[in-house]
């Protein structure tokens, strides 16, 4: 797996309180014309996952990395993918050589001010808080990644967010069209096809 500049390593709670964030993120990611890059998007049980997460964040100049998951579990311990994950990002950025250090890093929390309190060493971070909601997602994801790949300004918030709703309301057209219930598309119901869907709205849309 190459490196490339448009990759961006995302790192999120993978559950389904989780999915409606997970859909606007990707989305915003890629009308933001960059290359989400996560877990999901391979699904081969011989590949150790630790392998692919190494490979993926040591292509990705970029990551986002969603701590919102802090709350115990139903075996009562916590769960500690996304504080790992990030753990990989920041060490390849400290120690994964001159291509690595320019490396942008945007960590986002449900609420603000909590961060300290269950990993104290990123004191400074300044993490940014979604509160849940995909549109504020939507927001702090296109303020990170700011410009386009060829260096000019992003469109704004509003309008990403406009264009959004729009695809939330043509994705049962585009369901339909492939053969699909709208309910069987989204990113954790179908990583791949739901990019699908997001790539074909964009391509129509331009």
């Amino acid at each position: 797996m190459k490196r490339h500049r448009l990759n961006v390593f995302v790192n999120v709670p993978f559950d389904d309180d989780y999915a409606p964030l997970f859909d606007a993120l990707i989305f915003t990611i890629t009308a933001c014309g960059y290359r989400v890059r996560c877990a999901l998007e391979e699904t081969d049980s011989g590949d150790i996952r630790l392998d692919k997460l190494v490979r993926m964040i040591a292509a990705s100049p970029r990551s986002i990395h969603d701590l919102s998951r802090t709350e115990l579990g139903e075996n009562e311990l916590p769960r500690f993918n996304m504080p790992f994950e990030l753990g990989m990002s920041l060490g390849a950025k400290r120690f994964g050589g001159r291509s690595h250090r320019a490396d942008k890093i945007k960590i986002m929390v449900a609420e603000p001010y909590k961060l300290p309190a269950y990993v104290s060493d990123l004191g400074g971070s300044d993490p940014d808080a979604h509160h849940a909601d995909p549109l504020k997602l939507v927001r702090l994801v296109r303020n990170f990644l700011e410009v386009s790949p060829t260096g000019a300004p992003l469109a704004g918030p509003a309008k990403l967010i406009d264009t959004f709703a729009l695809f939330i309301a043509e994705l049962p057209a585009l369901a339909k069209e492939i053969e699909h219930r709208p309910q069987e598309i989204g990113g954790f119901k179908s990583y791949r096809t739901y990019l699908w869907c997001v790539a074909e709205f964009l391509k129509r849309a331009t």
